[in-house]
């Protein structure tokens, strides 16, 4: 059995104007900047902004955006996060609307790479905003046509962790996926399917999609969910099958089950929103499965109040007239979650007795 060893721990109007500017102007793509080498390996520059890669697989020309900190100046190979968007988005608003995780990626140093899906759906929903570039994910029963045309999400994303190690020096046992909607739920495949390769991984409001799950080792995962989502709901969307109508408890009890976890959880004290705060009437409890295989856990962030959203991000914590994000519910701050599912990530590398086991691209 592989023992996983634990690391020590560790404005609303003008974001409109960004989102429409990020997808009408093209980004360029860019090429490889070294700065050195360790060895003959060469090291990416970090800048302020995301490189823009594209690579062939399965037949078709993919991109994705790759985020390096400072640390990565000095040669040593860092961890890094996958980060998916959700269904009908991409990766430029993905890296915009949790912009938090590139400046916790500065702080604690570790790259993060924002992959684009597949296109979603024959015809469109007009959007002023993502316009033709609404994508999607293969990660089980969702979403649209890259479900129904078969496409190797998980061997793309694979393909792009090759890929950034062999243009920045990556801590090949410290990577970690994670993803809001349909990328949570393609993070939960890539664990499943995966498992070898993803250190640990989270999933903000996206419930696992997969019928069963068969990871090839325990895996931790965190999953940041509200009881009132309107989108991914919490018993499950309604499907002709009942068997298919997947619930978040649902999706936790699997993983529980597939890492070996006592099934009775611990819940830490509940968070509440304060009277008269952006977030009053909204709570928030943390929900712990221990006692797994490996020294793994699962997690459940529970919130209530709160809808399909990023914790964290102040969009639709306002007034209800005042939010940018029409259908997925009121925002939440009561957790950030880029700074939660870091810490939960930091702790966790793959065992060094993986076959094929590489400690980094190196």
């Amino acid at each position: 059995m592989h023992t996983l060893r634990r690391r020590r721990g560790v404005p609303a109007a003008g974001l409109v104007v960004a989102l429409a500017l990020m997808v009408l102007v093209p980004t360029a793509l860019v090429p490889t900047d070294p700065v050195g080498a360790t060895g003959s390996h060469p090291v990416l520059r970090p800048k302020g902004s995301a490189y823009v890669f594209t690579l062939r697989f399965g037949g078709l020309t993919r991109d994705y955006r790759l985020y390096v900190p400072p640390q990565a100046a000095t040669g040593r190979p860092l961890p890094l996060v996958l980060n998916l968007h959700g269904a009908t988005q991409n990766a430029q608003l993905e890296e915009l609307v949790t912009s938090g995780m590139d400046a916790n990626a500065d702080q604690n140093g570790y790259l993060v790479a924002y992959p684009d899906g597949t296109r979603i759906a024959k015809v469109l929903t007009p959007d002023p905003v993502a316009k033709q570039a609404q994508y999607g994910w293969n990660a089980g029963q969702c979403c649209g046509l890259p479900v129904t045309r078969h496409i190797d999400d998980v061997g793309f994303l694979l393909k792009v962790i090759s890929d950034v190690a062999a243009r920045t020096p990556v801590d090949l046992r410290r990577v970690y996926a994670t993803g809001i909607s349909n990328g949570g739920m393609m993070a939960y495949a890539l664990a499943s399917e995966a498992s070898d390769h993803f250190a640990a991984v989270s999933s903000i409001s996206g419930q696992v999609e997969l019928p069963t799950i068969h990871p090839s080792r325990a895996v931790p995962t965190m999953e940041f969910h509200s009881v009132d989502d309107p989108i991914a709901t919490w018993a499950g969307v309604p499907n002709t099958n009942p068997r298919l109508r997947l619930s978040v408890m649902e999706g936790i009890d699997q993983w529980v089950k597939a890492d070996g976890c006592d099934p009775v959880p611990q819940d830490a004290p509940t968070i509440v929103g304060a009277p008269g705060s952006v977030s009053a009437g909204e709570t928030a409890t943390e929900v712990t499965y221990h006692h797994c295989r490996s020294g793994t856990e699962v997690v459940l962030w529970r919130f209530t109040g709160s809808g399909h959203v990023w914790p964290g991000s102040t969009l639709n914590t306002g007034p209800p007239d005042t939010w940018l994000l029409a259908g997925v519910g009121r925002g939440t701050v009561l957790v950030n979650a880029d700074e939660a599912m870091w810490q939960f990530f930091e702790h966790y590398e793959l065992p060094a007795n993986l076959p094929g086991d590489v400690a980094t691209s190196t």
